[in-house]
């Protein structure tokens, strides 16, 4: 099994008009893969979301479905903005892979007519592995209730 040892952020400007189209930034992510993986050559799916934090972050869940995964936030405090998601193949080829991953945000976009000073932005990584457990929600279906 492989574990996240760290996300960060690079090129993040230090500062932002309103209405800027793109901001390009990198998010580097290291794993560690376990050596079984190594020797099985695993193959994971990496997904990065970037969120602009306002209050406490969205609690993640991830249903993992390989490369249909879905993402979801509980609201606890306030609303989080999506900013950007990006997915990448991984292949387990060595114990310890740095993964440079460009991304372009919109980050002079403002949601909902809100008001900034600032952008908190944070980063949730998820590896999923092409042989692990797999989840997937049925399409709503409907029926009518007589009485």
């Amino acid at each position: 099994m492989a574990k996240i040892i760290s996300v960060s952020l690079q090129d993040i400007p230090e500062t932002i008009n309103v209405g800027d189209n793109v901001s390009d930034i990198i998010i580097v992510t290291q794993i560690e893969f376990h050596p079984l993986d190594i020797s099985l050559k695993m193959e994971y799916l990496l997904y990065l979301f970037v969120y602009d934090i306002h209050g406490k972050p969205d609690v993640p869940i991830i249903m993992g479905n390989w490369d249909k995964s879905v993402f979801y936030g509980m609201r606890l405090d306030g609303k989080d903005d999506l900013l950007g998601k990006k997915m990448l193949p991984v292949n387990a080829l060595k114990t310890n892979s740095i993964i440079e991953t460009p991304i372009a945000l919109k980050l002079g976009d403002l949601y909902l007519s809100q008001s900034y000073h600032k952008r908190k932005l944070e980063v949730f990584a998820s590896l999923i592995p092409a042989i692990g457990k797999s989840s997937k929600w049925s399409e709503p279906f409907e029926t009518n209730i007589v009485f």
